[in-house]
């Protein structure tokens, strides 16, 4: 088990269990996704993800960790998750309950939170 950890690099290890988290505009997006954009370094591929992706897994990934986390369902229900796909984000607070081994990704139980929902398709911030 330690070898596989050691194989792996620094931004794909799960935080350890009971570690504290404060994200700060985590990219709401599917699983397949926040991997493929974590092993080729490519922030983009968040945002390219298809609706069909994300009805496999939401995850959140940490733009300045390069980590993904997975949201317990306790607090945070898959439909805010989904209000925030493609294009909103998600600041949260909370800790570790396990880690995932197999591929990097840390659960959370949320503590604190608030989505920023993504924009509706033309809606402007310009003054009118």
């Amino acid at each position: 088990m330690v070898a596989v950890l050691a194989a792996m690099p620094a931004a794909a290890r799960a935080d350890e269990a009971g570690e504290e988290v404060e994200i700060t505009a985590g990219v709401v997006t599917a699983l397949s996704c926040a991997l493929a954009a974590q092993a080729k370094n490519d922030l983009a591929l968040l945002n390219a993800c298809s609706p069909a992706e994300a009805r496999k897994e939401l995850v959140v990934f940490d733009v300045a960790e390069k980590k993904i986390y997975r949201l317990s369902t306790k607090r945070v229900f898959r439909y805010q998750l989904e209000r925030a796909f493609g294009g909103g984000s998600i600041d949260f607070t909370g800790r570790v309950v396990k880690s995932d081994d197999g591929n990097g990704v840390g659960v959370v139980d949320v503590k604190d939170y608030s989505i920023q929902k993504k924009a509706k398709p033309g809606a402007s911030k310009a003054c009118m």
